[in-house]
């Protein structure tokens, strides 16, 4: 039984650790992404999502991103980049730190290479190390009988390139997906002077677990001396128990963040600030203009706010009022003034404001994917900018005549250019000595 578990394990490790596998997997992945591209997506398009026929919404198709599928997917990916690194890591670990030098000629690289001879052995080991060492090579050497050779590195630390890149990849997954399951994204839109709490907020995606309110404290449309628009501008406050613990101006390009949570300046409307007496009752009510509307509790009234004109000398509203099936009322009020709405309730036009309208983010992997990123861009400029050099060299004395044979060869990976280049200045340097 201990022997098909094993042989099981050795089945998918092999799997795993298949550049091929990696590749189906990349592939598949990039098939599923353009999928997500073209047809439009719940949480950034919702309008768009539910044009979309319903086959394709059943499927899954207008929130793939999300779907356990797209998930899966990237986990496969991860562990098959997990897998590959592991399986480097011994070799790269090894080659980097723990070269060993050729035990013979037939061990040596045969693509590029070269031999020279005609000086003693000691005088060729002599100025092969000078020049080695010169350029800056690290020689890992051993010694035998009549024989002496040789492994020398430059930008050794090139070789973790790869492994980095792949490392940064496994990190970016591994972000994407902590912030896929355990964030949210949202919207909300509110007046000046309104507070409210981050839990009741329009999600796209996600649940909010934090606990706080938000307070609007104004909001700008800033238009600059020329007649440009400079920014929209919201001050905001966020209370936690009653009390103001953080207080901050944002705008476009310039959020706030506070205990991991995002708010980003997204638009701007006017609306207007009413007061509603009802009974003995009293409270405000804020509406956007075009789109809000306050029906009365215990009622079927629905006041909107249809349009609005406002300038510095002063503001008009033009109002609506509908029942389930058809509308009642309508009229314009200025500030100050009141209208009696079929006798449930009074309602008091006070004065014009601005809403803001907040993105609202919260995203627990973007610190990891920022790591991911970082690491990438090590892993590139190693592979790419600091690519190591690999001499080996095996010098062979013959006694009867005096003289030494050094053979020569090269490691080039993947990536030969440059390396030629230099092996042929090292060897013409070493003959030019002699």
């Amino acid at each position: 039984m201990s022997n098909r578990s094993d042989g099981l394990i050795e089945k998918i490790w092999d799997i795993f650790s298949s550049m091929k596998t990696g590749l189906v997997l990349l592939g598949i992945v990039a098939l599923v992404s353009g999928i997500g591209t073209l047809v439009p997506q719940e949480s950034l398009d919702p309008e768009g999502a539910h044009a979309v026929a319903e086959i394709w919404r059943t499927l899954g198709f207008t929130h793939i991103y999300s779907s356990p599928l797209f998930q899966f997917l990237l986990g496969l990916l991860c562990i098959n980049l997990i897998v590959c690194s592991v399986q480097r890591f011994g070799g790269i670990y090894k080659l980097t730190f723990n070269p060993e030098a050729p035990r013979d000629k037939s061990s040596l690289p045969q693509k590029i290479g070269a031999k020279l001879s005609g000086q003693t052995e000691d005088v060729l080991k002599q100025r092969t190390q000078e020049v080695l060492k010169k350029k800056g090579f690290r020689l890992t050497e051993a010694a035998g009988e009549g024989q002496w050779s040789f492994t020398a590195q430059k930008r050794r630390m090139g070789s973790w390139g790869s492994f980095i890149t792949h490392l940064a990849f496994v990190i970016l997954i591994l972000g994407a997906l902590i912030g896929s399951l355990s964030g949210f994204k949202g919207y909300m839109m509110a007046g000046e002077g309104s507070v409210v709490p981050i839990q009741e907020i329009d999600l796209y995606k996600g649940q909010v677990k934090e606990n706080f309110m938000v307070k609007i404290n104004s909001v700008e449309d800033r238009i600059l001396p020329s007649g440009e628009r400079d920014n929209w501008y919201t001050d905001l406050s966020i209370i936690e128990s009653g009390t103001e613990v953080h207080r901050q101006s944002i705008s476009v390009n310039h959020p706030l963040t506070y205990k991991g949570v995002t708010f980003y300046q997204s638009s701007y409307a006017p609306g207007a600030q009413f007061t509603v007496e009802m009974g003995d009752k009293t409270f405000p009510v804020a509406l956007q203009n075009g789109y809000g509307y306050f029906n009365a509790p215990g009622t079927n009234l629905y006041f909107v706010l249809a349009a609005m004109k406002t300038s510095p000398q002063e503001s008009v509203i033009l109002y609506q009022v509908f029942d389930e099936q058809r509308q009642l009322d309508m009229g314009q009020l200025t500030p100050g003034e009141s209208k009696n709405i079929q006798d449930a309730y009074t309602i008091t036009f006070d004065k014009a404001i601005a809403f803001t309208g907040l993105q609202i983010k919260a995203d627990p992997g973007v610190g990891i994917v920022w790591l991911g990123s970082g690491l990438l861009m090590v892993g590139l400029l190693l592979s790419f900018y600091w690519r190591p050099v690999r001499i080996a060299g095996v010098l062979e004395a013959n006694h009867e005549t005096q003289e030494a044979t050094l053979t020569l060869g090269a490691y080039t990976g993947k990536l030969s250019m440059g390396v030629k280049e230099e092996f042929d200045r090292i060897v013409a340097e070493v003959e030019g000595i002699s």
